[in-house]
């Protein structure tokens, strides 16, 4: 569970969250998993607070069926493998920076259907990982998904990880969406990078690079830089329509960028113990007409039972 307050000009949002997570395995070869989150979403803007508005859904809920020591098969609703955000760091208590990147918007997914997963030994020095999936459309409440296939495949070596993404959305309007990550932990030095990268035809392109340095084991300082461009059939659409950048929109969690835009975002994280974290940010923003701070504070708890 966590709370998070956001602070940008005219606009303060107020987000605590509940993420609970069920683990139940069955025998030595399958496991049942399933997360289920809740965020209330309040805003106050110019000086009026709007309506609360509690967002929820199920995130996933799996069957995994480890069939082999290379090959787990999951069937249900899982997190959609593209990148390393979405499976890997968005859960607010693995997170270094409260606000996720801009271009997780493009791949704020979960996928409805059955994916192949595994990784195997090429050399003492490298392993290879891989994951495929196919997911069905659904409309329903709580489990939304898109018609899409795709996979990821990485190369793991020691401290270090590169991986390629491929997605083909199936639905009215089709189009390819691919994507490149890389995560590094130093040796010499107590740092960790992560980076990824996504081109969509329809929606944009960007990427993010984060380094997380802990000063000990109490304290992690974070810095990230970020970069999202719009389409080029947005971009003509705005020059048409004569928008120059005088009215600026809103950028949140949860949409896009009307126009080219940057961030840079540097976070402090101060660990209590392992499951209780202090964390703040400052960010500022940079776009034609649209330059301004992002300030975030919150509180993660996480606890396990048994």
């Amino acid at each position: 569970m966590g709370y998070q307050s956001t602070f940008m000009p005219g606009v303060q949002s107020v987000n605590p969250e509940f993420a609970p997570i069920l683990l139940v395995p069955l025998g030595r070869r399958v496991l049942i998993e399933s997360e289920f989150e809740a965020r209330l979403d309040l805003d106050r803007e110019d000086g009026h607070w709007g309506p609360a508005v509690v967002d929820r859904g199920i995130e996933y809920l799996q069957l995994n069926f480890f069939a082999h020591p290379n090959l787990t098969v999951t069937v249900g609703r899982f997190l959609t493998p593209f990148g390393i955000y979405r499976e890997r760091i968005h859960p607010i208590w693995i997170r270094n920076l409260a606000t996720e990147p801009i271009i997780f918007a493009l791949n704020e997914s979960s996928s409805n259907g059955a994916m192949l997963r595994g990784a195997a030994r090429v050399s003492s020095a490298m392993n290879i990982t891989y994951a495929t999936y196919y997911s069905a459309a659904s409309q329903r409440e709580l489990i939304e998904a898109e018609r899409q296939a795709g996979g990821r495949a990485s190369l793991v070596f020691p401290r270090l990880e590169v991986g390629f993404s491929f997605n083909r959305n199936l639905g009215d309007e089709r189009h390819n969406m691919i994507g490149a990550d890389l995560t590094w932990n130093l040796r010499q030095i107590p740092l960790d990078l992560r980076a990824e990268a996504l081109r969509n035809p329809l929606d944009g392109s960007g990427y993010w690079l984060e380094g997380a340095y802990r000063l000990n084991r109490h304290i992690h300082v974070v810095v990230r830089g970020e970069q999202y461009r719009v389409p080029k059939l947005g971009e003509d659409a705005m020059e048409e329509e004569g928008h120059q950048g005088e009215e600026p929109s809103e950028v949140d969690d949860h949409q896009l960028p009307d126009r080219n835009t940057r961030r840079l975002t540097v976070g402090w994280n101060f660990y209590f113990y392992k499951g209780f974290r202090l964390a703040a940010s400052y960010g500022r923003n940079f776009a034609e007409g649209e330059n301004q701070d992002i300030w975030s504070a919150g509180i993660t708890y996480r606890f396990a039972i048994p």
